[in-house]
């Protein structure tokens, strides 16, 4: 991706990226002036630009790919072409990073060094206007989602009822967690809505659903006969799929059985469980269960 920016082709490219950044809001002459300044660094997915609590204070305007930016641990939000970021450093050199900046893809950013911007401010002063105003729009932001945090995470739990057994083992494998655990049973679809929009309603309201697919059905594959989960629990896996992403909608599947899966569940996260209607069902489960709350720390609430 470098290579597209080498040579004197390669400059005026730069220079009209840059063009399309917020901060230059399409300034010849600021772009100009950038080009010839920055650095530009191709980021690898995972690798961090940025890292909280360091006391560098450069400033990034991402050319390519897409960035978390992540506090104490937890994704706040993203940044992608055209952003700017880590200007709060610049301005105030006295304070650390406040978050620390992750490619979530491959990418390409221009490195701004904090003297370089306070000549470019000096020469075009509406680099300062530019950034108060991202600066405001993101604390914004910020405030709303504040304003709407969940105080414990919420988990949805999927299952036929054949399957419910092992359901209500994980809601009560979890009861001693900083968690919110529904079961599909637990007053879920309301009297006087539709079952589509109740469980619609449970997907805007949930950071995590779990599915378990259970051997309630047999469906023909090449000749053979497979177990397969019920439809309503892969169609309702599917729906969260949707909300939340792969990582977050997680299916639970049984250890000893082959259960045949729908191909477009491809890459969604799963946990294998054992479970017998006894009285060691529940040290039976422990271990999924101890896999599931293990992923959902690590994850945490959906932002």
């Amino acid at each position: 991706m470098l290579d597209r920016f080498q040579g004197d082709a390669g400059q005026r490219l730069l220079i009209e990226a840059l063009e399309g950044q917020k901060l230059v809001a399409g300034n010849q002459e600021l772009a100009k002036f950038l080009a010839s300044k920055v650095q530009l660094r191709a980021v690898a997915t995972g690798e961090s630009v940025i890292k909280q609590g360091d006391s560098d204070n450069f400033v990034l305007l991402i050319l390519a790919g897409l960035f978390d930016i992540v506090v104490n641990g937890r994704r706040v939000a993203r940044r992608t072409i055209g952003d700017h970021v880590g200007e709060m450093a610049a301005i105030d050199s006295a304070q650390p990073r406040a978050a620390t900046v992750t490619a979530a893809e491959p990418g390409l950013v221009a490195m701004i060094s904090e003297a370089h911007l306070a000549e470019a401010g000096q020469n075009f002063p509406h680099v300062y206007k530019v950034i108060a105003k991202e600066l405001a729009r993101r604390l914004h932001q910020r405030n709303a989602h504040v304003g709407s945090a969940r105080e414990k995470i919420k988990l949805f739990v999927i299952s036929s009822k054949e399957s419910m057994g092992v359901a209500r083992a994980i809601q009560n494998a979890l009861q001693y967690d900083d968690f919110v655990t529904t079961v599909w049973t637990d007053g879920v679809f309301r009297a006087g809505s539709s079952a589509l929009q109740s469980l619609l309603d449970a997907v805007d309201d949930s950071d995590f659903a779990v599915a378990i697919a259970h051997a309630d059905d047999m469906t023909n594959f090449r000749g053979t006969e497979w177990p397969a989960p019920r439809d309503n629990v892969v169609f309702e896996l599917g729906l969260f799929m949707g909300r939340l992403g792969k990582e977050r909608a997680i299916l639970m599947e049984p250890r000893e059985r082959d259960v045949k899966l729908p191909s477009d569940l491809a890459g969604v996260t799963t946990i294998t469980y054992r479970y017998e209607k006894s009285a060691d069902a529940a040290a039976l489960m422990a271990p999924a269960c101890n896999d599931l709350r293990a992923h959902i720390l690590r994850l945490g609430p959906n932002l």
